[in-house]
């Protein structure tokens, strides 16, 4: 017997979302519990995945039920949910960056029991976008991801620069605007595949073996590049990325941070170089230049910052900006050295803003000026205090 062990685990957040439907508002500490349980599932699954794929034998694994299960014949869909090297370490990633977002939100009283649900929500949103090996499947958890952030953050938000309610809806607004050019590209790129081969089919591997005329894939792969860039927040398109880390709570910067960005980079590789090779090869080198761009401009602007989340938010842009550079190259190694630059910056950027979030609970205070230096004031920063 197959046990869909993908399925279950983006099963576990899901559940636990619905049973704290079911709990009264006034159990806070009961909802929180049952989100750490889920997560907790979610990432002891994820771990038992990461540990059982085959690195001798590489490629595609872990698949659930055996094989793609038909969905919507008539589109081709398939339920297809599988993991290989690529996603593997995003799944683990997400679950592990989720099961700590869990307790960096353990403190808040404001709605608690919708913030759980809205946060479980979301991480299982980004965990589908990491193992569904369908584009429709792919595309309708990426959408499914921008909802919950955008509440989340005018509700739980703060922000001293701009206002929540600002960020969140400029962070919105670009994702939105950025997934209308992915999604032009995606319908176009389907169509062409069935009027090529005359069967549809919206598998990655099936829209790979399709041999798309290279004009055609230059300019689908331009506006893919223009969806997922946008969301890994590649220069100039940008903006949206700190002003959305600084009005966010703790836990939505961590997800935004750790695992949110690495969307558009894994759908840069999964979807627009795997599918459109041609369109790769034409667009690398401007890629690189948008790369190495980012990297200096956000640096700098990194350098001026005074609020800590702004800080750490342009350190990010910049980071992201050498993932660019190695899914520019086009290259194994380079393409690997993007892959493992996601997951590092991912955990790294998690900590940092679980840090600054215990910083201003205590402090009130993301200001770097009024700290007068974090190796001053941290040890007044206890957990007792």
């Amino acid at each position: 017997m197959n046990i869909p062990v993908l399925t279950l685990t983006l099963l576990a957040p899901i559940i636990a979302a619905l049973i704290i439907v079911f709990i009264p508002k006034e159990e806070e500490k009961l909802c929180k519990w049952v989100a750490a349980l889920g997560t907790g599932v979610a990432l002891a699954l994820s771990l038992y995945v990461y540990f059982g794929y085959d690195q001798s034998v590489g490629g595609l694994q872990w698949v659930d039920f055996g094989r793609p299960v038909p969905w919507i014949r008539d589109l081709g869909v398939s339920y297809y949910m599988a993991v290989d090297g690529l996603s593997l370490p995003m799944l683990l990633l997400t679950n592990l960056i989720g099961f700590a977002a869990v307790f960096a939100s353990w403190n808040v009283s404001h709605r608690a029991k919708e913030l759980m649900i809205y946060l479980l929500v979301l991480i299982a949103g980004v965990m589908g976008t990491f193992i569904a090996q369908d584009l429709f499947i792919f595309l309708l958890f990426y959408e499914v991801v921008v909802i919950p952030i955008y509440i989340m953050v005018i509700i739980w938000g703060s922000s001293k620069r701009v206002t929540k309610e600002y960020a969140g809806m400029k962070l919105t607004i670009y994702l939105l605007i950025g997934s209308a050019f992915l999604l032009v590209g995606v319908i176009a790129t389907f169509v062409e595949s069935v009027a090529i081969t005359g069967t549809p089919n919206m598998s990655f591997e099936g829209l790979a073996r399709v041999a798309f005329p290279e004009e055609f894939q230059i300019y689908m792969f331009g506006l893919m590049l223009l969806g997922f860039g946008s969301l890994l927040s590649m220069w100039p398109f940008h903006s949206w990325s700190p002003d959305g880390y600084a009005g966010a709570p703790t836990a939505v910067s961590m997800i935004h941070a750790g695992v949110l960005k690495k969307i558009g980079g894994y759908g840069l590789i999964r979807v627009a170089i795997f599918v459109l090779p041609l369109g790769a090869k034409f667009w690398a080198p401007w890629i690189a230049v948008l790369g190495v761009i980012g990297v200096a401009y956000a640096a700098m602007g990194a350098l001026a910052q005074k609020d800590l989340k702004y800080l750490v938010g342009y350190s990010s842009v910049s980071h992201m900006g050498y993932v660019l550079l190695g899914v520019a190259s086009l290259g194994v190694i380079g393409v690997n050295g993007a892959v493992a630059n996601m997951f590092a910056h991912g955990v790294m950027a998690a900590l940092f803003f679980s840090m600054i979030g215990f910083i201003y609970e205590k402090t009130h205070t993301r200001w770097i000026p009024d700290l007068g230096g974090l190796s001053h004031q941290a040890p007044r920063c206890r957990w007792d205090s």
